[in-house]
């Protein structure tokens, strides 16, 4: 007897959103591919998500946690967090893309959900604690220092040159964010 298991065919639809999304951006995406690659009828998987919008959202959501888990901010060291964050771009090419759809076609403000701005604002206030214990600089906000950091290790991601020669890269991002950060 087979048995149900619908916590399994949530995350299955959710692996099969992140593969279509990163390929096509939200419009499109079609919910009859996402079931087809998930290995179920499109009638189920809109029992799980209404369309194609929520369907998105929780795939981005769940990047959001993914990202918090494996690449968390150490304040005390964020070279070495710019390059664990380019590290996981790099092992998963797909949320690269699925981001940059997400901007796209949704603008960079819409990135800004609750579980997005709840972990920005930790490492915002993790960035101001360490400004102000005098270990990071303080030439730039917080806020800003926190995107610099994201972003340079977010540079390289699409340069093929920069790919042939991933220890150059990590060298380059942790050193262009020490300089940001040394006081």
């Amino acid at each position: 007897m087979r048995t149900r298991d619908p916590e399994a065919k949530r995350q299955a639809l959710l692996d099969a959103a992140l593969t279509e999304f990163a390929a096509h951006g939200i419009s499109g995406a079609r919910m009859d591919q996402v079931a087809k690659r998930a290995g179920c009828s499109a009638g189920l998987a809109y029992t799980y998500f209404k369309g194609k919008d929520e369907l998105f959202d929780a795939v981005y959501e769940q990047i959001v946690r993914h990202t918090v888990s494996e690449a968390p901010i150490d304040a005390e060291d964020l070279p070495g967090y710019a390059v664990r964050l380019y590290d996981a771009n790099v092992a998963n090419p797909e949320v690269m893309r699925l981001i940059n759809w997400y901007r796209l076609e949704r603008g960079e403000a819409t990135l800004a959900t609750p579980l997005a701005l709840e972990s920005t604002q930790h490492k915002v206030d993790a960035v101001r604690a360490a400004q102000a214990a005098g270990t990071v600089s303080d030439r730039f906000r917080a806020e800003d220092l926190v995107a610099l950091v994201q972003h340079t290790a977010m540079l390289w991601f699409v340069d093929d040159a920069a790919a042939q020669d991933r220890d150059r890269v990590r060298a380059t991002i942790a050193e262009a964010v020490r300089r940001l950060v040394t006081p």
